[in-house]
């Protein structure tokens, strides 16, 4: 009994088994039977909803993975009903109709889809009450114009959530900050082809700014960090300050993570204020490479301290070292020295140069305030003194300056190395009296301008434009401190010339540099993909003996194509660039420049 028992068992095995292949082998044909098809898509109103459409259809995005069956393909067709017809109301299309014609008997199966959109609704009357039905009143009603939602305009889902959320951060900055949406109806209009939009909103109990505590300060002492708060204990709440606010923080770089949080207030209306915040390593190691055909390799190294004592103070020491010479650079800064937003500045530099122009070896320490007027103006000022021997080929001379630099700088570009829309300008002016008594009394003034123009919608086009003017007034050219001189030329410069050498040259081929400049370039910087781009460019100036650039001179003029590849450090530079204009035989055909960043 326990052999045929364990014969048909075996049996009853082998005919699972046999009926388990079989099922896998039919299974595996019914995969193989996919019903390709293809889809024409027409009627949609306009490229926004045809665009939308598109990314959300399945019959549009899984085109390259058709559905096993006939069954499987009709659900997909109406799941991209359901979509189109949400995205044709989210932009008031709420009459269209679709006509769908399949033929199931082609192969591939031919789907149509035919919009007919009807006319766009209308936004109508807008409402704006309390939980009770009551209107808000003029002190917390949004301010005439403030929101961009208004009667009369094509009726779009998203134009209303944004000014659902400009009515609750309007509440924010008049002392509601727990404002919020208790209901909002969008009513269809359909005689009138408009959309009534009525929100009720609970904007919650009136408070005002209490006491502030933190959470996660560590290195960083309490009156440093209450230093960077943008509001007042007793004044109305305003989520704007509470922005700024965090953003100060997180400017200090001392940060990882940065939390604000307002509590309930209490009888008198003062709310609690935590901010929770995680300190980062306040140090900081970092470098960068380079190279030119003209200077050859350079490397450059840095060592900060973003909280030195505990204050916010930072100290940064550089270190640069080229084939031309090196340089050791130390620089302090107390942050909101006596004023906010106000820094007080030290920094002391060392330089050794050997370069065509001359051989420098200086000393320099100076100090000032640099005032962050706003996020895009900043200024500075302060006094240096500079102790520098300098031989420029004709004489070699020792000069004891003392300066007095001032600086006024707009930036409103959207990208430290690598922007793609904005303006930059800077302007610095600074008196130069020489204790020696060799260079005498100069005045040198420079204006640059850079800007950022964005050809499509993606950036993947950007037209860069730059243009810089300096003047010198007092003494001349060869009375003047030869690192004082202007010169023109270089991977920052006039590409296409070796530095300092888009100017005028003395019998040897070494710059003799000027008393004014004029320098400019024109850049069209092609994203070609997410990491490559491609930048052909044009560079053109040059230096001059008076102190008034001459505007009818002829220029040096330098033409390349450069190769940016980006990189989590920011844009790898590399451009190759040749003299179109100005050539002399001491110039070299090529010059390459490799870097970190744009060239401005």
């Amino acid at each position: 009994m326990r052999r045929g028992f364990e014969a048909g068992s075996a049996r009853a095995r082998l005919a699972l088994g046999l009926g388990l292949a079989v099922m896998l082998a039919l299974g595996a044909g019914v995969a193989r039977a996919a019903t390709d098809y293809r889809v024409e898509l027409s009627g949609l109103p306009d490229d926004t909803t045809r665009g939308l459409v598109e990314e959300t259809s399945e019959l549009t995005t899984l085109k390259d993975k058709p559905p096993p069956s006939l069954t499987a393909l009709r659900n997909r067709i109406r799941g991209d009903l359901d979509r189109i017809r949400l995205v044709l109301n989210a932009y008031g299309w709420f009459d269209a109709t679709l006509d769908t014609s399949v033929n199931e008997e082609q192969k591939p199966v031919p789907v149509a889809i035919r919009v007919t959109p009807g006319q766009r609704y209308a936004v109508g009357a807008l409402s704006i009450v309390d939980p009770g039905g009551v209107p808000l009143g003029a002190a917390l009603a949004p301010p005439p114009g403030s929101l961009a939602l208004k009667a009369g305009q094509p009726y779009e889902a998203q134009a209303v959530l944004d000014a659902e959320a400009a009515i609750i951060a309007n509440l924010g900055r008049r002392g509601r900050p727990f404002a919020k949406v208790v209901h909002r109806d969008a009513v269809l209009d359909r005689a009138g082809r408009q959309v009534n939009i009525a929100w009720s909103i609970d904007y919650g109990p009136r408070a005002s700014f209490g006491a502030t505590s933190f959470e996660g300060l560590e290195r960083l002492k309490d009156k440093a960090a209450r230093a960077l708060l943008r509001w007042r204990e007793g004044d109305e709440v305003n989520i704007d300050q509470i922005e700024e606010t965090r953003r100060a923080f997180v400017a200090t770089g001392l940060f990882g993570t940065v939390g604000i949080t307002t509590g309930q207030p209490g009888p008198d209306g003062a709310a609690p204020m935590l901010i929770r915040v995680t300190e980062s390593k306040p140090r900081t190691i970092g470098g960068g490479l380079r190279y030119s055909t003209s200077d050859g390799p350079g490397a450059r190294a840095f060592w900060e301290h973003r909280n030195l004592l505990g204050g916010r103070e930072t100290l940064r020491i550089t270190a640069d070292v080229a084939q031309s010479g090196y340089s050791l650079d130390a620089k302090a800064k107390k942050p909101d020295f006596e004023w906010r937003d106000v820094d007080l500045v030290f920094e002391a530099k060392a330089d050794r140069e050997e370069l065509d122009a001359y051989d420098l070896d200086a000393f320099s320490v100076g100090g000032g305030l640099e005032w962050r007027y706003s996020p895009q103006w900043f200024f500075s000022g302060g006094a240096l003194f500079e102790q520098s021997h300098i031989d420029d080929g004709l004489t070699t001379e020792d000069y004891t300056l003392v300066g007095f630099p001032v600086v006024a700088r707009r930036d409103t570009s959207n990208d430290v190395l690598d922007p793609t829309r904005g303006h930059r300008l800077t302007f610095s002016l600074t008196p130069y009296y020489d204790l020696a008594g060799t260079a005498g009394t100069f005045l040198i003034g420079q204006a640059s301008a850079a800007t950022y123009l964005p050809l499509d919608d993606a950036e993947d086009y950007v037209l860069a434009l730059r243009g810089g003017i300096g003047a010198t007034i007092g003494g001349s050219t060869y009375s003047l401190p030869a690192n004082k001189r202007f010169y023109a030329g270089g991977g920052d410069s006039v590409r296409g010339f070796a530095y300092q050498a888009a100017g005028p040259l003395d019998d040897h081929s070494s710059p003799l540099g000027g008393k004014s400049l004029l320098t400019g370039a024109v850049e069209m910087r092609w994203r070609v993909t997410e990491t490559i781009g491609i930048v052909p460019f044009v560079d053109f100036g040059s230096v001059f003996e008076d102190s008034i650039p001459d505007f009818g001179a002829d220029l040096f003029m330098g033409a390349g194509l450069g190769l940016r590849y980006r990189s989590p450090i920011g844009p790898l530079r590399l451009d190759v660039a040749t003299p179109i204009m100005g050539k002399r035989n001491s110039d070299d055909i090529i010059q390459i420049y490799i870097s970190i960043g744009q060239a401005f």
